[in-house]
């Protein structure tokens, strides 16, 4: 998630980002880098035997506390002060 705030953080202010004094080297890239190893890591992941339930559980889990943040959260359901 960090990952992609930081992408969308360049994207809406790049004159904070060129005008910024502590840039890296290869810095532009390396947020799509780290992002495309995680995902290769995932993909490794499901194909083991061994972690694909974990995948599995973390998916499960990751869609049910998704969905509860919709139904709380949704700005249809929000009452007044």
């Amino acid at each position: 998630m960090i990952l992609f705030s930081h992408l969308r953080f360049r994207k809406l202010h790049p004159e904070e980002v060129e005008g910024h004094p502590f840039k890296m080297p290869g810095g532009a890239v390396t947020n799509y880098l780290t992002i495309l190893f995680l995902i290769l890591v995932l993909v490794g992941m499901v194909f083991n035997v061994e972690t694909r339930i974990s995948v599995l559980i973390g998916v499960i889990f990751l869609t049910i506390v998704t969905i509860y943040y919709f139904i709380r959260y949704n700005k249809n359901n929000v009452k007044a002060k």
